[in-house]
Formats: C-alpha cells, sequence, structure tokens
C-alpha cells in the first residue's frame, strides 16, 4: 500500500513569473514555472493548415502559427476527422466518418482516452522492436494489414491547404514543432469531455470500486449529449452528482465557445486557450491529501479561492494568503531545492551523490558511494546507496521535468537479489509520479532504463540558456586547435586563389588572440611570408573559441565558409 504523502501547493508569483511549487513531506516534489514569453500550450486547440503530408513518416506537418510546423502523426489523427471537417468546412459528405470506438465497442480508443497523449512517438515501431523474434500470429497480421489500411486512407485524406482542427499534445522541444493530435479533449475537475466520443464513458483505472465504477459510468452517461463522450478522472471517485453535472456544464461551455469560434477562424488561428496555469494546477494536483494552500499574491489567492470553492469547497480552510517576511519559498524551506535544479552534482544523505547529465539523445545518471564507500562492507554500502539514489533519481526526474529516455548508473552489485531490490524500489516511487513511465529491470552491467513521458522541454531547457562559450557541450575547444583549424583554411584559401598580397581581417575571440600574439614570431608577418596574404587579427566577444571568421578587407564580405570547411 503507498505511504500518504502530506503536501503542500505554494503559489509565488515574481514580477510577471509565476511559480508553483507541490512539496511533499517537506521536500520540493514539483516545480511548474511560467513566464509570458514562455506560456504554456499543452491543451490549447488550433484551427491549423495541412503543409505537407510525408507517407514515409506516416505524418503530416500543420501550420498553427508557430515558429516551427506542428507534428501530426497518423496515429493522433483519429477515426474522428471528417466530423471535424464538416464542422470546418460545411461538409455534408460524411459517409467515410468511423464511428470513433474500438471494436467492442465499449472503451474509446487509446487517441481519444489519453487526452494528453501520453504515448511514445513512433509507438508502433517501438512495440514491434519488443516482440523480438516471435513469428506473428494471425491476429496480428491482420490488425497490421488493418492499421496499413487506416495509415493509406488517412494519407489519402489529408492534404496540403487542407484546415484541420487540432489540439497541442507535447510543446514545441528544440527544433520539433508541437506534436499534435485532431483528437479533440477538453480537460475539467473531474471528467474530460471528448466532444465527438460518440456516448463513449471510460473510468480512470485508479478507480477500483467496480460498484463506484458503475455508478459513475451510468451516472455521466444519463448527462452526455448525444454524440458526446467522457473519461472520468479519479478525483470523481464518490462525488455527488450535482458537482459532476456542474463539471460538465462548463465543459459543454467550452465546447459551445469552440463551435462559435470556428465559423469565421482562417487558419492558422488559435480557436481555444487552455485554463491559466492556477486553475490548470489545482484542477490536476488537488487531491484530499493537500493539506495547505498558499499564495503570496492577491490576485492569485482570490482564483484559488474562487476554484476550491466551487470544486472543493471541504478544502476552503486549507487556502491563506501568505504573510511571512521572508519570501514564500525561503519561509517554507524549498529555496536550496528550487537553486538546486541547475546542478549536475547532487548529494544523497548517506554521503554519496549522482551526476545528471543531459545530451541529445538521452539523459545519463551516474550513481556514486562517495565518502559513504569506506564505512560498510561493499555488498551492504552498495545496496543502501542504490536504494538512496533509486529514490533521489525519481524525485529529481520530477522535480526538473525530465522525459524522454534516462539512463541511471546504479554502483555495481554481486547479489541479483539486491538489484531486484533496487528495481522494487524505483517501480515504487515513480508510482507517485503523474507522468506515464516504463522501467526495464537492473541489467548485469548495473545499467537501468527508464522512459518518461515527455509533453513540454524539461524545466533546466527552459530555465537556462545555452551556455555561448562551449555551445552546451561543457567542453571548450584548445585555443591551439583553433589556430591549426585557421592555419589549415589559410593554406586552402592560397592554395585556390592565384591574386597574392589579399588583404584579409580575422576576427577570434579574446581568449584565442592571446596565443596568437605571445608567438616567438609575429603571426601577422609569419602568414604574410608563407602565403603572401595581409591579415590583421582582431579580437571579437561575441565569437566562441572554437570559432573564427575571415573577411575580405576589400568588399567586407565574409568568406569564411566559401574558402574553408566550416
Amino acid at each position: 500500500m503507498r505511504k500518504s504523502l502530506n503536501k503542500q501547493l505554494l503559489m509565488n508569483k515574481t514580477g510577471d513569473e509565476i511559480q508553483v511549487a507541490l512539496v511533499e513531506d517537506g521536500r520540493l516534489a514539483e516545480l511548474i514555472i511560467e513566464r509570458p514569453e514562455s506560456r504554456r500550450s499543452i491543451g490549447d486547440i488550433y484551427l491549423g493548415r495541412v503543409h505537407k503530408v510525408v507517407e514515409g513518416l506516416k505524418a503530416a506537418f500543420v501550420d498553427i502559427g508557430q515558429k516551427s510546423d506542428g507534428f501530426l502523426h497518423f496515429s493522433d489523427v483519429g477515426t474522428t476527422s471528417e466530423d471535424y471537417r464538416a464542422l470546418i468546412e460545411d461538409d455534408e459528405d460524411d459517409e467515410d466518418a468511423a464511428a470513433g470506438e474500438d471494436e467492442d465497442g465499449d472503451e474509446p480508443k487509446a487517441a481519444s482516452i489519453a487526452g494528453t497523449q501520453t504515448v511514445t512517438e513512433q509507438g508502433g515501431v517501438k512495440q514491434a522492436a519488443r516482440s523480438g523474434g516471435k513469428r506473428p500470429s494471425g491476429d496480428e497480421k491482420e490488425k497490421a494489414e488493418k492499421r496499413q489500411s487506416y495509415t493509406q486512407m488517412i494519407a489519402g485524406k489529408l492534404k496540403p491547404n487542407d484546415s484541420i482542427l487540432v489540439q497541442v499534445i507535447k510543446e514545441p522541444i528544440s527544433s520539433k514543432g508541437s506534436r499534435l493530435t485532431s483528437d479533440i479533449t477538453i480537460a475539467g475537475r473531474f471528467m474530460v469531455l471528448l466532444p465527438f466520443g460518440g456516448g463513449q464513458v471510460a473510468v480512470s483505472r485508479r478507480v477500483v470500486a467496480r460498484k463506484e465504477r458503475s455508478r459513475l459510468k451510468k451516472l455521466v452517461r444519463s448527462m452526455l449529449p448525444e454524440g458526446f463522450g467522457a473519461i472520468i478522472r479519479t478525483v470523481a471517485e464518490d462525488q455527488e452528482e450535482t458537482l459532476l453535472k456542474q463539471d460538465l456544464e462548463k465543459l459543454l461551455g467550452k465546447w459551445t465557445q469552440i463551435e462559435v469560434q470556428l465559423q469565421d477562424a482562417v487558419p492558422p488561428q488559435l480557436i481555444f486557450k487552455e485554463d491559466t496555469i492556477i486553475s490548470s494546477v489545482l484542477r490536476d494536483s488537488l487531491t484530499s491529501d493537500v493539506t495547505e494552500i498558499v499564495a503570496n499574491s492577491p490576485v492569485i489567492h482570490k482564483e484559488t479561492l474562487n476554484y476550491i470553492q466551487w470544486a472543493a469547497p471541504e478544502m476552503v480552510k486549507n487556502v491563506s494568503l501568505y504573510q511571512g517576511k521572508l519570501p514564500l519559498f525561503e519561509g517554507y524551506g524549498i529555496a536550496k531545492d528550487v537553486e538546486s535544479i541547475f546542478s549536475r552534482k547532487v548529494w544523497l544523505k548517506s554521503g554519496g551523490y549522482i551526476i545528471i547529465e543531459h545530451t541529445e539523445a538521452m539523459v545519463v545518471v551516474d550513481v556514486n558511494s562517495g565518502r559513504y564507500a569506506a564505512k560498510r562492507e561493499q555488498e551492504e554500502n552498495s545496496l543502501k546507496t542504490n536504494l538512496e539514489a533509486a529514490r533521489e533519481v525519481v524525485r529529481q526526474l520530477r522535480l526538473r521535468d525530465i522525459g524522454g529516455i534516462i539512463v541511471v548508473d546504479f554502483i555495481d552489485m554481486l547479489d541479483q537479489k539486491n538489484a531486484k531490490k533496487v528495481y522494487d524500489m524505483m517501480k515504487n516511487e515513480l508510482r507517485n509520479d503523474r507522468a506515464k513511465s516504463n522501467i526495464i529491470p537492473m541489467s548485469d552491467f548495473g545499467i537501468m532504463q527508464i522512459t518518461r513521458e515527455r509533453i513540454r522541454p524539461s524545466l533546466m531547457q527552459r530555465m537556462g540558456d545555452q551556455c555561448p562559450a562551449c555551445g552546451g557541450t561543457g567542453v571548450v575547444q584548445a585555443r591551439f586547435t583553433t589556430i591549426n583549424q585557421i592555419e589549415r583554411w589559410l593554406r586552402k584559401y592560397a592554395l585556390k586563389h592565384t591574386l597574392k598580397f589579399q588583404q584579409l581581417d580575422l576576427y577570434v575571440s579574446p581568449t584565442v588572440v592571446e596565443p596568437l600574439s605571445n608567438s616567438d614570431m609575429n603571426t601577422e608577418l609569419k602568414w604574410f611570408l608563407q602565403h603572401l596574404l595581409f591579415v590583421k587579427v582582431k579580437p571579437d566577444e561575441s565569437l566562441r573559441s572554437d570559432d573564427f571568421r575571415f573577411y575580405s578587407r576589400k568588399n567586407n564580405k565574409d568568406i569564411t565558409a566559401e574558402y574553408g570547411d566550416i
């Protein structure tokens, strides 16, 4: 049975930035930050325009007015695209519209149920890879043929310049655009509305009691207008009919606004904006074990009270406006936890530590025993450090909002039973995480692999800027390596350019100017004698130590790429 945690929600407003912290047993567990220039877009609904369809990727790229086109995989187009198209384009030809039901007609398909679409990219490919060398059964072949047929159908229907209603299920990360779905969902406190759900009703798996599941299904089915579906959330358990009805009416009101917006919309256009960060956090994090909700802003305090009075009136007594002299996070002792987000080294109570490294493809975590190693026998020491590290790794994944592939290199252990204990600890800790994850048991090399749902860039990516000196690598190229590259460039230029006595300006980082100036022979004179070129070295603070730029003094033109391999 999972241990009950003492939870607090702290809402801190500083200038235009809002920080919402979830504290569990006195320690920071999650931190959500929103700034005006980086507002959350998960759940936003757009009328987009199909830019191009790439059958090889089984996807379409959709212009929704963002910097990069959104990515719409065919598996996220769903079975209701014709209904949306009819709504947008007044197209009455709906003979190809699908019912939106699974084969048994009971539960909605995964794409509809997910709401936030937590399946991994290219999920079908990864699932196939896991099946190893097993020969597919007749049913599997039939399903594969159906998927192929469905893909071809979608590819045939999606055409460039088509208008399509889409929803953001994953925010832009690096150079990738938003991940989109056309299976629209609108999240409420107690349920998620499926506007084209075809009357289907599903209940969260966390509602275990069969009697309660049946009650909720019958109740919500009786309320839903024809053609709509719903997913009943965990917090709806044991709630009164009146509250469920109020929630549904709110969601239907939002859908009516979307329908009105669509009538005169021209793609690309934002049709529906998700709730504010305060409402979203309260909707998703407000559970009976939240004992205190504190805001340092009267505006946020009022918004919180209004929401609580409707959603959970019995919890109004837990809401307060912060009056302390210290800043909110310092007053609750979590300021250091917030600052630690940017540290690559995280200390463990035992004296060991973990190192967190971000790479392009994955996040790698290294576990080290530190000064704790000499105090106990090796196997016992390794187990205790690894168990403590497992708890801290999960905490850091939640705190930093790290998603994608995570590889943890634990301290080697000889006993497989101990490896199983670490795996069980990791699984147990991940149950407290709202993000979906998968975990593979520890290998013989002490490696554990985790995949965690990623719907937005990690907190470190959103809060930090790339280092101008190293470009994010953490290592700066040696200055003499840069000088060697410059000399290779000059040799190429001299060979390709027959006209001698050219005048060039070389711009380099000030850190590279120093060794050029301190060489035994004047560098500019040396280059003239070698290549018959007049080169003037000039410092440029905007350049990294591994970069340089050559300009022709005659026309002040950058010729670096033209004559080099940069």
